[in-house]
């Protein structure tokens, strides 16, 4: 649980790749742990400690996403 919450959903980082139908390719994403961040109840943005899920998928619909869950560690 974090001390406030911005939104559900933020865009991080975006690449658009072009494939032909049913082909695959692996892409690399780097989110830095900077990006992690929360509005405190002041409305200052901060890296809080805890569990983060990174959405991955074509559009921000519910079903064309996939998820995998992260820590970020206390400093």
């Amino acid at each position: 649980m974090t001390s406030a919450s911005w939104a559900d959903k933020e865009l991080k980082a975006y690449r658009h790749v072009d494939l032909a139908p049913g082909a695959e390719e692996t892409v690399e994403l780097e989110v830095p742990v900077a990006d992690c961040t929360i509005v405190d109840a002041t409305g200052a943005r901060i890296v809080e400690p805890g569990a983060f899920e990174l959405l991955i998928g074509s559009s921000s619909r519910d079903e064309d996403l996939r998820s995998v869950s992260f820590t970020v560690a206390a400093a």
